[in-house]
């Protein structure tokens, strides 16, 4: 969550991810069927499951992208740690208006932020947090929970790239359906 972050009309522009701390993207396959079970999820919402719909599995750390009823990727994400009281709600809705870049707690910044809602603070997908050095490099906090661990205070996280990319993907009314994070499905996973 990032209940003191206020947009920054920047739409759209796709910022130098800078250093990536040697952590390397794993490539995510091309587009194909999506799996029966995001189809399943779609109908359970009333959703045609031959358009376009985000599914949120928490408890894999992956955001699935449906256009035209193709999935055309699965990003690697990191969503809110219950461990420390953060959790990301699971909840239905549409993808929201788009932030771009914005500040939230502790100086912290991140680039592509889009609003989903707001429950006792703002919640979003956006791109990792980071600080800015003396140069303007950026330094990004957390690439190693992305696809592994819930480390954020709420909100979605996507590396730099994805999030450049899912801005380019023009999720903005796109419904989006975010699953419930279960702690015993993630061990056993």
């Amino acid at each position: 969550i990032l209940p003191t972050a206020t947009p920054t009309p920047a739409r759209r522009s796709t910022p130098d991810p800078g250093p990536r701390n040697a952590v390397t993207p794993v490539p995510t396959p091309g587009p194909a069927e999506p799996a029966e079970w995001l189809k399943d999820l779609a109908r359970a919402r009333g959703l045609n499951p031959e358009g376009d719909y985000i599914i949120v599995d928490q408890d894999h750390q992956q955001m699935h992208l449906v256009r035209n009823g193709i999935e055309e990727r699965v990003l690697k994400i990191s969503t809110g740690d219950p461990a420390r009281g953060w959790d990301t709600p699971a909840w239905f809705g549409v993808v929201g208006e788009y932030w771009g870049t914005f500040r939230g707690q502790g100086g912290v910044r991140a680039d592509h932020g889009w609003w989903l809602f707001e429950r006792g603070g703002n919640y979003l997908i956006h791109g990792l947090p980071y600080k800015l050095d003396a140069q303007g490099n950026k330094h990004y906090k957390g690439w190693d929970d992305l696809g592994e661990t819930p480390a954020s205070r709420g909100c979605i996280r996507l590396a730099p790239e994805d999030a450049a990319w899912f801005t380019e993907w023009e999720p903005e009314g796109v419904p989006i359906i975010i699953l419930p994070y279960s702690a015993k499905a993630r061990v056993q996973g």
